[in-house]
């Protein structure tokens, strides 16, 4: 998902690219044949007929995106990983990508993991989110919780950090975290966000935090919430 200009191979055709997974699978031609097409459909390439013999380098990247989309989608899965799906698209492509997934979710019940450093695509699928820094747990919860009212002050430099489209708020000083994120073959000792943290405790810097469950069904990494 991440890269639709190097995922789908440049020699292979539209509908080779799509009916390939289904003939792993051992799904007979015909009915090959007629999941290509409605894949195409649910993705909005339409007619599948313009699309089908084409080759990726003949497609936008929003088309490309939506040919891994159909891809993903074909073998009729239970739970898809989309990794940064939208992140490589220009802004007027990313609503209709984002909405052709959550339609295919609502339609078919399947379970997204959506990875993104763009929290407010995440709005999109979320149910629940976890929050990470340099590869650690840092919160988890219901979306709507944590991002009202986020708790790890890393998730609250991310939330702050999100554009806000009112134009009065334009000059409003956002409070986010300073510094650099850490060396990951050398990160810091303790907490990893101690560095950059305005909240930081001397057990911050010598000791990591256990996961504490700070609220019903939030839970954060962090030594502020251990008296909770």
């Amino acid at each position: 998902f991440q890269d639709p200009y190097s995922s789908l191979n440049p020699f292979h055709s539209i509908h080779f690219i799509l009916e390939e997974p289904l003939m792993v699978q051992g799904v007979p031609r015909e009915e090959r044949e007629e999941r290509v097409y409605r894949a195409l459909e649910e993705v909005k390439l339409t007619p599948p007929e313009d699309f089908i013999n084409k080759y990726p380098h003949m497609l936008s990247g929003g088309q490309r995106q939506r040919v891994s989309i159909a891809r993903a989608i074909i073998t009729n899965p239970d739970f898809i990983v989309a990794d940064e799906p939208v992140s490589m698209l220009d802004a007027s492509i990313r609503v209709e990508i984002l909405t052709i997934l959550k339609d295919i979710q609502q339609k078919h019940k399947m379970a997204f993991m959506y990875i993104t450093h763009d929290i407010s695509t995440a709005k999109y699928f979320s149910d629940y989110i976890l929050i990470m820094y340099a590869g650690q747990f840092a919160e988890y919860g219901p979306f709507r919780d944590v991002v009202k009212n986020p708790l790890h002050p890393y998730a609250q430099s991310l939330i702050e950090a999100i554009p806000d489209p009112d134009p009065s708020n334009r000059l409003r000083e956002r409070k986010v975290a300073p510094g650099e994120p850490p060396n990951l073959v050398n990160p810091p000792p303790g907490c990893r966000f101690h560095p950059r943290c305005p909240f930081a405790m001397d057990i911050c810097k010598r000791q990591e935090p256990p996961v504490i469950e700070a609220r019903p069904g939030v839970y954060v990494k962090c030594w502020l919430y251990k008296g909770f």
